[in-house]
């Protein structure tokens, strides 16, 4: 399985998806990247929607949503959230049991397209997050690498100011994670919602809610706490997607 900080993970939800807090706590996430080669875009994109159809054809309970980069590579990712980690268990479903060779065929497919594939696993960190049931078209993701010796002040950080200044925003979806598997674990992944570029002008919503001067308050406090960080904008590919029908 490949490895690397420069991952750009996705973790959130989009129109009829809502990936910070759904029906029933699902704090555990399993994210797999595909980066696809230029010329099978179409293809790759034909058999994930026909993967979304039959699964939904067969009643299946495993769902899931693809989003696609928009500020880097053309990759893909495929988004699973669990209620436990014994849901990871590879085991067969029986719903699915008659589409067996279907799938199968699919993921050859999906595989002929790829450049690369990597999985990432983390987890929702709920005391840092907005638990709000909402859609949303694009997601920032924020991934900020922390220093060893400093996550617990960093999450400190984010409890006492950034969380209050998303709540002053008045954000629909923020949700923070920590990478468990597939990368280091002192890694943390920042998900801010939004429908629309514009919402970007004039600044990003933490520095609206807390105004320049405090912006630069809390980044002065925030920097000797990272290693790094990146940010990137995803949208939601809803027909590649296999959501709980709307209640």
């Amino acid at each position: 399985m490949k490895t690397r900080f420069g991952y750009q993970c996705v973790f959130a939800v989009v129109a009829a998806a809502t990936m910070i807090a759904p029906a029933r706590a699902q704090n555990v996430r399993s994210v797999t990247f595909y980066t696809v080669k230029p010329d099978r875009t179409g293809d790759f994109l034909a058999a994930t929607k026909e993967y979304a159809a039959l699964m939904k054809k067969g009643g299946s309970d495993r769902f899931f949503q693809v989003w696609h980069s928009v500020t880097g590579a053309n990759e893909y990712a495929f988004v699973r959230n669990y209620a436990k980690w014994a849901e990871l268990d590879v085991l067969p479903e029986p719903k699915m049991k008659e589409h067996e060779a279907q799938v199968q065929s699919i993921f050859s497919r999906i595989g002929a397209c790829e450049e690369s594939y990597y999985r990432v696993i983390d987890e929702l960190l709920p005391d840092l997050s907005l638990l709000q049931t909402v859609s949303v078209q694009m997601i920032r993701v924020l991934r900020t690498r922390v220093r060893p010796e400093k996550v617990n002040e960093y999450m400190a950080l984010v409890k006492s100011e950034v969380l209050p200044a998303m709540k002053k925003a008045g954000m629909k979806v923020y949700g923070v994670s920590q990478v468990r598997y597939g990368g280091p674990n002192t890694e943390f992944i920042n998900v801010s919602g939004l429908d629309k570029w514009a919402d970007l002008d004039g600044g990003l919503a933490i520095q609206k809610a807390m105004g320049e001067e405090g912006y630069q308050r809390f980044l002065a406090k925030l920097r000797p706490l990272i290693i790094d960080s990146e940010a990137a904008i995803y949208r939601f590919v809803p027909d590649s997607s296999y959501m709980p029908a709307a209640n």
